[in-house]
């Protein structure tokens, strides 16, 4: 499998989140829940939905409906119930594609969670301790995507969880050069020093 590389932040994401940084800090990465994930969810149910909506059209092409009388109408109501039921679970996923962006910094990990009100969750690299990534079996092999979760230290450690982000691994190891990269700059470790030290 080819290495997929985290796109670079274009100039109108520096502009648009530049006001969330410190001075001279940086942005490295910036994106949301996965693309693919994003458009394959949104075209398949828009596919089914019309699906079940032209097949009476087709039937009666075929088949003469007359004959049905009242319950000619019927034939719809699959093409209705699946639009409805389908809705809010579609409205959801345009939410939260607006709602979340994940901000990869020189400094930290920011999550900007929210579209009106917006609530800032900031993790320094240096107050990390670990990263767990889950790729379920499905998801992966047909969205490409999956969940990391951010371990910090402190009084109260504090999970903070990156959901349905594309090419979780790739994330992952870009947060771990981050991290590697702050700590040799704050002297908690050298350059070339493992990151887990071995027994």
């Amino acid at each position: 499998m080819a290495d997929k590389k985290i796109k670079d932040p274009t100039d109108k994401q520096r502009i648009k989140f530049s006001h969330y940084l410190a001075e001279s800090e940086n942005i490295i990465a910036v994106f949301g829940i996965g693309q693919r994930y994003f458009w394959i969810t949104l075209s398949s149910y828009f596919l089914i939905v019309f699906m079940l909506g032209i097949y009476p059209w087709i039937l009666s092409q075929l088949v003469d409906l007359s004959k049905l009388g009242l319950w000619r109408d019927l034939i719809y109501v699959p093409a209705l119930l699946v639009g409805l039921i389908g809705l809010p679970y579609i409205l959801k996923l345009i939410h939260l594609k607006h709602k979340i962006t994940y901000i990869l910094t020189d400094r930290r990990v920011l999550i900007k969670d929210g579209v009106l009100s917006v609530n800032l969750t900031s993790a320094p690299y240096d107050k990390i301790t670990h990263l767990t990534v889950r790729e379920d079996f499905l998801k992966r092999i047909s969205y490409q995507i999956g969940d990391i979760t951010i371990h910090t230290a402190g009084p109260t450690p504090i999970e903070t969880d990156l959901i349905k982000i594309q090419h979780p691994m790739q994330v992952k190891n870009l947060l771990e050069e981050l991290i590697i990269r702050e700590r040799s700059l704050l002297g908690t470790i050298k350059e070339n020093d493992p990151l887990v030290k071995p027994f």
